[in-house]
C-alpha cells in the first residue's frame, strides 16, 4: 500500500503544473520536490512549451518569454541538441536548470545579469567541448526533414559538418569540406583561378553534363550550384549534406543526386557589447609552371554585436593568389551579413552574402605550341573571368504555444559571370566557344511556407507530426549567345568545302518557374522506431514543351536501440526518386544550344534505395555504413557530331559542334563508410566510399562513345580521407589526407595534340573513335595541415599548409593544373 501511495504521489508530481520537462523528447523528467529560492530575475514566473527544438532556440524563446536577457558562450553549450520542455507558471531558474541538465553549465546572476556559466558543482564544463559529449542522434538538423527535427528520426543518410570543425581544419572550399567529411561525394580540387565547381561523384553519376548536388544557403536555393565553390568557415554554423535522390521529395526537381544546405552563423557577442575579430595570413603557392612561387594572402575582418535575443554580424574578406602559370591569377572579395531577432512567439533570421571572384585568361602551358585561339574580345588576360554571387535570405519560425509551428522563408539568389570556360568537354582547344557561351546572369526568387502539426504532445508512447508546405521558385536567366552566319570560304578551306561562320553576339533572356506542394508525415514509437512518408507534386519549367508535372515520393524508416550506457545503434532505410529537367542554369552555363524546341530530350531521373547502420559509443566513437543502389535514366551528354570551320577575329578557327543526347540508363551502386574516435584532446575521423557507376543500356538514338558495361567517365571507384585533430593547452590543429583512386577519363593532352595536327575532314573526334583517347587515372593524395597557438588571451598565431605533397596534375585529367605546395603564416586577434 505504501508503495502504491508513493507511486501515485510521484505521478501527481509529474503532472503537476510547472513540473514537467523532457530533456530529449523521451520520457518526462520530474521536477525536484525541493523548493528553491531563486534570486531576481531568476524568480520570474514563466510559462513555456517547446518540443523537438534546438537548445539554442529553447533558451532564446524562454529568454523572450521571461523578458530576461541571457548571456552565454556558444563554446560552452551543446546548442544544437534537441530538447522538449514544458514550464507552467514556474520560476525561470527552474526551467533553465532543466534545459541545462547534463551540460556542466548553470544559471547565475552576476551584477544583475543572468549568465550561463560553468557549474561550480556537478558535471564539469571541462575544456568547453560539451557539444562533442552529446550524442549525435540528439542534434537538431533542418535538411533531413520537412520541418527540422532531431537527427535521431532522420531516415536518410545525412552528414552534418560543424562550422568550428571546418575552421579548425582550414576548410575554405566545398571540395575541402566534402572530400574530407562526406563519403560518396567527391569534388575535384582545381586551380585557384577555376571559378566553377567540378564534381567527380555524388554516389556515382547523375549527369554527363555536370553531376552536382542541389545547393541551398540558409534554405534559399542558389541559381547555379556549380558556382558555389568557396565558403567562410568562420561564418558557417554547419553544412548539412544528403546523398542520393531521397531528398527530392523535400527539395524538388534537380535534387536527383543530393542536397547541400549551408547554414550561416547567427549569434550575439555574449552580451558584452560589440566583438571584433581580425585575421591575416600570407604565404606562397608553389608551382612548377611559374618562374617563382606566386604569393597568396587572405585578410578577414568580422564584427558581431547583440545578445541571444537580438544580434547582428558583418564579415568582410579579401584575398589574392598569384599566377600558378602565366595569367592564371585570381582575386576574391566577399561580404556576409546576418541578423536575428527572438520574440515570445517567433524567431526571425536574415542573411546577405555577396561574393566577387576574378581570374585571368591565358593559354594552358600543357597546350603550349598547339594551335589555339585567342581570348574573346573584351576578356583581357588580367581579370578575364569573373563571377559575382549574392544570396539574400529572410525567414520566420512562428510557434504560438499550440501544436502548430509555421515557417515562412523568402530569398533571392543570383549570379553574373563573364568568360568562364567549361571543363567538361573532351576537346580543350576550342575554348573560345565555351568562353562566349559562359556569359550571362540569372536571378532566382524563392518563397516557401510550411506548417507542422505536432501530434500527441503528452507522454504517450506514440508521437508524430504532419507537415504541409508550398514553394514557389521563379528564375530569370540571361545568356550571351553568338549568332552564326555563313561567310565566303577562302583558299584551301573553300576547296575542301568547309563551312565558315561568324556573327554578332546577342542576349537570350528566359523566365522559368516551379511550383511545388509537399506533404510529409512522420511518426515515432517510444522514441525508438521512426517512419517518414512524403510526396511532392511539382510543376516546373525547363522541360521541352514548357512545363511538366512531377511526382516525387520518399519513404523511410529507422530504428534506434540503446545498447546499454550511452551506446546506441541506429538502422535505417529509405527510398526516393528525383527528376532533373533537360534545361537547368548549370547545364545552360556549360553549353547553349539553339533550337531546343525541336530537340526532344527526356528529363534526367534517378531512383533507388539506401540501407544504413550507425553505431555510437557515447561521444568517444562512432561508425556508420551505408549501402546504396540507384538507377539513373535519361542522362544527357553533349555528344561531338562534327568539326566546323569559322572565321573569328580574322583567323580561321576549327570548332567541335555538340548535340545534347540522352545516353540511356546508368546503375550507381556502392558502399559508404565513416568512423570517428576521440580520446582527450585528440580525435580521428575517416571516410571510405566504393562506387561502381556503369552504363546499363543505351538510348536508341545515342551516338556517343559509351557502350553497355562501360564505367562512367570521371567517376572515381574509390575515395577516402583521414583527419587527425588536436585541441588543448592553447594549441589546436588538424592534419587531413584525402585521395581518389581508379577512374577512367580522356587523355586530354593527347586529344588536343591530335586535334591540332589533324588537317583532314575525317570525323575522328566523335562517336566510338573517342574511345581511343580514354586512359586510366589513379590520382594522388592531397595533404593539408593547419595549426593555431594562443599566445595570450585574444591573440593567436596560425599556420597553414595545403597540397603538401606538391602534385599539380592528374586530377581529374592530365590537363588540369592546380596549385602546388602552399605554405602560409599569419595571426588572428579578437577583442
Amino acid at each position: 500500500m505504501k508503495a502504491a501511495l508513493a507511486a501515485l504521489a510521484a505521478l501527481a508530481a509529474l503532472y503537476a503544473p510547472g513540473a514537467r520537462a523532457q530533456g530529449a523528447c523521451g520520457a518526462p523528467v520530474a521536477a525536484s520536490s525541493a523548493a528553491r529560492a531563486w534570486p531576481a530575475p531568476l524568480d520570474r514566473a514563466v510559462s513555456f512549451r517547446a518540443r523537438d527544438v534546438s537548445l539554442r532556440d529553447a533558451l532564446d524563446r524562454l529568454s523572450a518569454a521571461a523578458r530576461v536577457r541571457l548571456s552565454y558562450s556558444s563554446d560552452l553549450l551543446p546548442l544544437g541538441r534537441r530538447v522538449c520542455v514544458t514550464a507552467r507558471d514556474e520560476p525561470l531558474g527552474t526551467a533553465l536548470a532543466r534545459l541545462l541538465a547534463g551540460t556542466g553549465v548553470e544559471a547565475r546572476v552576476v551584477a544583475g545579469q543572468v549568465v550561463l556559466a560553468p557549474a561550480r558543482t556537478g558535471h564539469p564544463a571541462g575544456d568547453g567541448h560539451v557539444t562533442d559529449r552529446v550524442n549525435a542522434l540528439d542534434a537538431i538538423v533542418v535538411t533531413g526533414s520537412a520541418d527540422g527535427s532531431a537527427r535521431r528520426s532522420v531516415t536518410v543518410g545525412l552528414d552534418v559538418v560543424d562550422g568550428r570543425r571546418l575552421a579548425r581544419r582550414g576548410a575554405e572550399s566545398l571540395p575541402d569540406v566534402l572530400n574530407a567529411a562526406v563519403p560518396g561525394v567527391w569534388a575535384w580540387r582545381q586551380a585557384p583561378s577555376a571559378l566553377v565547381a567540378q564534381y567527380g561523384s555524388v554516389r556515382g553519376a547523375s549527369s554527363f553534363r555536370a553531376t552536382y548536388p542541389k545547393v541551398y544557403v540558409d534554405g534559399v536555393e542558389v541559381a547555379n550550384p556549380l558556382l558555389v565553390t568557396e565558403i567562410d568557415p568562420d561564418e558557417v554554423e554547419r553544412v548539412e549534406v544528403i546523398r542520393g535522390p531521397q531528398g527530392a521529395a523535400l527539395y524538388g526537381s534537380d535534387a536527383i543526386s543530393g542536397v547541400i544546405n549551408i547554414v550561416t552563423r547567427h549569434e550575439g557577442s555574449d552580451g558584452a557589447g560589440a566583438r571584433v575579430q581580425l585575421r591575416s595570413i600570407v604565404g606562397a603557392a608553389g608551382s612548377a609552371f611559374a618562374a617563382h612561387d606566386p604569393a597568396t594572402w587572405d585578410h578577414r575582418l568580422a564584427l558581431r554585436t547583440g545578445s541571444n535575443l537580438s544580434s547582428a554580424g558583418l564579415a568582410l574578406r579579401v584575398g589574392r593568389t598569384g599566377a600558378i602559370y602565366t595569367g592564371a591569377q585570381t582575386r576574391r572579395l566577399s561580404a556576409v551579413a546576418d541578423a536575428r531577432r527572438v520574440t515570445r512567439t517567433a524567431i526571425l533570421n536574415g542573411s546577405l552574402r555577396i561574393s566577387d571572384r576574378r581570374s585571368g585568361v591565358e593559354e594552358n602551358p600543357l597546350l603550349a605550341g598547339l594551335e589555339s585561339t585567342p581570348a574573346p574580345p573584351g576578356a583581357d588576360s588580367v581579370d578575364g573571368q569573373s563571377v559575382q554571387l549574392y544570396t539574400l535570405a529572410a525567414s520566420a519560425s512562428i510557434a504560438a504555444g499550440g501544436p502548430w509551428t509555421h515557417t515562412l522563408l523568402f530569398g533571392v539568389d543570383g549570379y553574373r559571370l563573364d568568360y568562364v570556360p567549361e571543363s567538361e568537354i573532351p576537346l580543350p582547344l576550342s575554348t573560345d566557344a565555351e568562353l562566349l557561351a559562359a556569359r550571362g546572369a540569372a536571378d532566382r526568387g524563392t518563397f516557401k511556407a510550411s506548417s507542422t502539426l505536432r501530434l500527441d504532445e503528452g507522454t504517450g508512447d506514440a508521437q508524430g507530426s504532419i507537415t504541409f508546405a508550398f514553394e514557389e521558385s521563379v528564375l530569370r536567366q540571361r545568356t550571351a549567345v553568338t549568332e552564326a552566319a555563313p561567310v565566303q570560304p577562302r583558299g584551301q578551306h573553300a576547296m575542301r568545302g568547309e563551312v565558315m561562320m561568324e556573327g554578332p553576339e546577342r542576349d537570350v533572356a528566359e523566365w522559368r518557374d516551379a511550383t511545388g506542394m509537399m506533404a510529409q508525415a512522420s511518426g515515432s514509437w517510444r522514441n525508438s522506431l521512426f517512419g517518414t512518408a512524403g510526396v511532392r507534386l511539382e510543376r516546373s519549367g525547363g522541360f521541352e514543351g514548357g512545363f511538366e508535372l512531377s511526382t516525387l515520393p520518399m519513404l523511410g524508416a529507422a530504428w534506434v536501440q540503446r545498447l546499454g550506457g550511452d551506446r546506441e545503434l541506429k538502422l535505417r532505410g529509405a527510398f526516393g526518386r528525383g527528376i532533373r529537367p533537360p534545361r537547368t542554369p548549370a547545364g545552360d552555363h556549360l553549353h547553349w544550344h539553339d533550337g531546343w524546341a525541336a530537340t526532344l530530350l527526356e528529363p534526367e531521373e534517378q531512383a533507388g534505395v539506401e540501407l544504413g547502420a550507425e553505431l555510437y559509443l557515447g561521444s568517444s566513437a562512432s561508425l556508420q555504413a551505408t549501402r546504396f543502389d540507384q538507377r539513373a535514366s535519361g542522362l544527357i551528354q553533349d555528344v561531338a557530331v562534327r568539326v566546323d570551320t569559322f572565321v573569328e577575329g580574322g583567323r580561321m578557327v576549327r570548332r567541335v559542334a555538340y548535340d545534347p543526347q540522352n545516353v540511356g540508363a546508368i546503375d550507381n551502386r556502392g558502399w559508404e563508410m565513416q568512423g570517428a574516435v576521440a580520446t582527450g584532446p585528440l580525435s580521428l575521423s575517416a571516410t571510405l566510399a566504393l562506387v561502381d557507376s556503369r552504363v546499363r543500356r543505351l538510348a536508341r538514338d545515342y551516338g556517343g562513345a559509351l557502350q553497355p558495361g562501360d564505367r562512367v567517365l570521371g567517376v572515381p571507384g574509390r575515395t577516402a580521407s583521414l583527419t587527425a585533430e588536436w585541441e588543448g593547452r592553447g594549441w589546436s590543429g588538424a592534419l587531413t589526407a584525402a585521395r581518389a583512386w581508379d577512374w577512367i577519363n580522356y587523355d586530354r593532352v593527347a586529344l588536343a595534340r591530335e586535334f591540332a595536327s589533324d588537317t583532314t575532314d575525317r570525323p575522328r573526334f566523335n562517336g566510338l573513335r573517342l574511345r581511343e583517347f580514354w586512359r586510366a587515372y589513379d590520382g594522388d593524395t592531397d595533404l593539408r595541415v593547419t595549426l593555431s597557438r594562443q599566445v595570450r588571451p585574444g591573440f593567436w598565431l596560425v599556420a597553414k599548409g595545403e597540397n603538401l605533397l606538391g602534385g599539380q596534375t592528374g586530377e581529374p585529367d592530365n590537363l588540369t593544373i592546380r596549385a602546388g605546395r602552399s605554405l602560409m603564416l599569419g595571426a588572428k586577434a579578437a577583442f
